[in-house]
């Protein structure tokens, strides 16, 4: 699996998201002394820069710069892309060495995009990043995140279509809130696959147990980088965990959805061809 040197940098951020996890939580944020140390102590190949959101800091690049400097093959950036609205700031982080990114994408219209980030405007300027991301000819890894919510549901296959007009070069779905059940999310997902396979655009789940992807695994992100998470999520296994092939490689679900809809609807799995291939990913 592919790891990251996460490094947090603070909750400040230029949106006011509805689902976001660090929203009124206001601790003091790493300074850059702290983060560059932190970056001298170098366990994985790869960082990964987060927050809040990493651009509201006028330090970013001399963070990024500092990562090269030591080494780290891969140095990419979670951000809701408004700051690469601006080509001049973008080709900065270029050539700082900053060639991954990671953009938050909430719908595919202003009105729902804007409404779900409690933020005039957010909607263009987030699509002139991607826009701007497009044009610039160096090589780059682009990776649109759209956050799944019971608000954006019914726009997800829009929001893809409109990242894939973007040229991205990955798609992730992440549930971000738990109210909607599974039954009425998998319809939207399997669509939102399909249309990005259609496309010939590698597409990812985030949040979604192996029974309920079952015969779409291959799309799920925790397949590849584990089911830790930057924001926190805590999953628990129910009863019906316990007859799951999957049971000792899968955390169980969301607690929240739990609470809420209980664990009736969940059906473990039963067998799969792959599976000591799976579990091999895991180790």
């Amino acid at each position: 699996m592919l790891k990251y040197k996460e490094i947090f940098l603070g909750n400040a951020c230029n949106n006011r998201c509805l689902h976001c996890s660090y929203r009124g939580k206001n601790p003091s944020p790493p300074g850059l002394s702290a983060i560059l140390d932190s970056l001298s102590q170098k366990e994985e190949d790869s960082v990964l820069f987060y927050g809040g959101e990493p651009t509201v800091r006028n330090d970013l690049f001399e963070m990024v710069r500092k990562a090269r400097e030591i080494g780290y093959r891969r140095i990419k950036l979670y951000t809701n892309g408004r700051a690469l609205s601006d080509m001049q700031f973008l080709s900065r982080l270029f050539q700082a060495g900053c060639f991954l990114f990671d953009i938050k994408l909430w719908a595919s219209n202003p009105s729902l995009h804007d409404h779900l980030t409690q933020t005039t405007n957010s909607f263009p300027e987030t699509i002139k990043g991607l826009e701007n991301l497009a044009e610039v000819p160096d090589e780059k890894f682009v990776c649109v995140r759209i956050p799944v919510c019971s608000e954006n549901l019914s726009d997800m296959e829009n929001t893809v279509v409109t990242a894939l007009n973007f040229g991205v070069h990955r798609i992730i779905l992440s549930v971000q809130d738990y109210r909607s059940p599974f039954q009425s999310v998998l319809p939207h997902i399997r669509n939102a696959i399909n249309i990005s396979i259609f496309n010939r655009i590698w597409i990812l789940t985030e949040g979604l147990p192996f029974c309920v992807m079952q015969g779409l695994e291959k799309h799920m992100s925790e397949m590849y980088q584990g089911w830790d998470t930057l924001y926190g999520k805590k999953f628990n296994q129910h009863k019906f965990c316990l007859n799951c092939v999957y049971h000792d490689v899968c955390p169980g679900v969301e607690a929240g959805y739990l609470e809420t809809f209980g664990d009736k609807d969940f059906i473990p799995v039963a067998s799969n061809t792959h599976l000591e291939d799976i579990k091999k990913l895991y180790e």
